[in-house]
């Protein structure tokens, strides 16, 4: 067989419909599909002049019917665009400045850090770990490497949480939000990091295992949300409302305080979410075997034959006899273009549902004509019937995944109302009683990295100060970060070198700045209630601690009394 390239005929005489159905030799054209899906056609249909163009998902037979392009002509397949499934990870390029950038991530004591706790699960199995007062239930087979390949065998697992101001500090974690062109800081009620490698290689939680997080926390209000770190885009990711459970702690037989908050709800809340992806996921499967109505030709329009692989349109499967023609809305064709032998085709389905683009090629020039199926005289007779019975069977299996859907997100929501409802109740007692009391926040995380339950809050306001830093040494601080602390709100306030310093004088405040020497230069409570003024220039000066810095206990213990 070889390749041919003839120049359409636009004055043949008209073929009959015998004619055309005579030589659509089908066999013969797939007959020579490739790996590749290219697909070589003989230059010759017996006596028949046929336009032959191959795609990846079309092979254009005959031009036939009305207007008629003719032509022995053999394409080359287009080439493939490929996506990128969920499980592929691409690394960001690296640039090179002249400018030394400092991490986005960036513990501002050398050598200080909040510590990782290490644990080891089997990939296999799963498990429970427990963390303090915290758990990650981690379900079975949930990770996979670089490549998505499943993980077996021993995982170890790093996590470490952060729950007050000190623990944002040491870790250089960014705690600042933008939204809407305005910058925020988090108050906090609880972060997390969690890593995991096998043999000093990451891996990663595998799509639709995601891991439960049950996380202890201090705080009790219920306006937070959980937000993803994106150490890549550099900010943070929204995800979802934080959904906290407040419990009575009860005594264990050991004397230490047991949890008794509502793990199991969580679980059933996440069940219910897997049956109605499902449903979904079904329904989009079965939208796309939605049978194609039947419309009849219009004998003005351009018509051809095309076959197709029926594997990528399952819609039009049922029908035979089927002629396409081009769209009457349609401003992009040219009756010149019969004149010219393309180089390459295809068939897509439109989104409308009801249409399809049919592109042509040739060297750069390219041109898109939207078509739609069409059917004569018997055989449009013949679809109507065929679609009837398929879409009647279509309607019955669509209505019954739909009503499956909303019955599960009843169940959803109302079970989504009980657990809302019952926090509203505990966090009321919790006001009254003198009872002691566990407050648990519930997620599930899909990715390894740093999780935060925040709320974003404005810097604090009363006093704004254009301030100059120095300490007792007389050592000039103005091109170092100052830290500030307002203790009724978990969330640390860091002003860099240039900004204003602003602060609520109503509340009590500290704060401090790491000296060059990493040691930490502070300004206490006291201090900040002799600065008289909440407007105007103003220079704090920062008392020395000696004590040198080298882990996360000195850290603690310099601010222990501030706390």
């Amino acid at each position: 067989m070889k390749n041919s390239k003839i120049k359409i005929e636009t004055d043949s005489e008209k073929l009959s419909k015998e004619e055309i159905s005579k030589h659509k030799d089908f066999n013969k054209v797939y007959k020579t599909f490739t790996t590749t899906k290219t697909i070589k056609v003989p230059s010759k249909f017996g006596g028949l002049r046929t336009m032959v163009i191959v795609s990846t998902t079309v092979v254009v037979t005959t031009v036939g019917a009305y207007t008629y392009w003719k032509s022995h002509k053999t394409v080359v397949q287009p080439p493939v665009a490929t996506s990128t499934s969920s499980n592929t990870r691409t690394a960001s390029a690296n640039t090179s400045t002249t400018t030394t950038k400092k991490p986005y991530v960036n513990p501002p004591i050398k050598g200080v850090d909040v510590p990782y706790k290490n644990y080891s699960v089997d990939a296999t199995k799963g498990g429970t770990l427990v963390y303090n007062k915290s758990k990650l239930i981690i379900p079975a087979a949930a990770f996979v490497d670089a490549n998505g390949n499943d993980i077996t065998g021993k995982v170890d697992i790093k996590y470490r949480e952060f729950h007050n101001a000190i623990d944002f500090f040491a870790s250089g974690i960014p705690m600042t939000y933008d939204s809407a062109g305005q910058q925020y800081t988090f108050e906090s009620a609880g972060m997390l990091d969690v890593r995991g490698y096998q043999n000093g290689k990451q891996v990663f939680i595998k799509t639709g295992k995601d891991i439960k997080i049950a996380m202890s926390s201090t705080q009790t209000q219920t306006h937070y949300n959980v937000y993803y770190l994106d150490t890549a885009k550099q900010n943070w990711d929204y995800k979802t409302k934080s959904n906290y459970v407040a419990a009575p702690l009860q005594p264990k037989m050991n004397g230490e305080l047991k949890d008794t908050s509502g793990i199991a709800a969580q679980d059933k809340l996440q069940q219910i979410q897997t049956s109605i992806t499902s449903v979904q996921k079904e329904e989009v499967q079965l939208e796309k075997k939605k049978p194609f109505e039947p419309k009849k030709l219009d004998n003005t329009k351009n018509v051809f034959n095309i076959a197709f692989d029926s594997t990528e349109f399952p819609e039009l499967r049922v029908y035979k006899n089927m002629l396409f023609e081009v769209d009457a809305a349609e401003r992009n064709y040219k009756p010149s273009y019969a004149g010219i032998t393309w180089d390459e085709g295809g068939l897509n389905r439109n989104a409308d549902g009801a249409t399809y683009m049919f592109t042509v090629k040739k060297g750069t020039e390219s041109h898109s004509f939207k078509v739609r199926p069409v059917f004569e005289g018997k055989d449009y007779d013949a679809a109507m019937k065929e679609y009837n019975k398929k879409y009647d069977d279509y309607k019955v299996a669509y209505d019954k995944r739909k009503a499956d859907e909303k019955k599960q997100q009843d169940a959803y929501d109302a079970l989504l109302a009980r657990i809302k409802q019952q926090q509203i109740e505990e966090e009321n007692r919790m006001v009254s009683a003198n009872t002691a009391w566990a407050v648990t926040n519930y997620f599930t995380i899909n990715n390894f990295g740093v999780w935060n339950s925040d709320n974003p809050v404005m810097l604090p306001k009363g006093a704004e100060l254009a301030a100059s830093y120095t300490d007792n040494k007389s050592d000039n601080l103005n091109d170092l970060d100052f830290y500030l602390v307002q203790k009724n709100v978990n969330a640390l306030y860091i002003y860099h070198p240039g900004h204003n310093c602003r602060f609520n004088p109503e509340k009590p405040n500290y704060a401090w700045i790491v000296t060059p020497e990493n040691k930490i230069a502070i300004y206490t409570i006291d201090d900040f209630k002799g600065v008289g003024k909440t407007t105007g220039d103003f220079t704090f000066n920062m008392k020395v601690v000696e004590k040198k810095v080298t882990c996360m206990d000195d850290i603690k213990e310099i601010f222990k009394p501030y706390m």
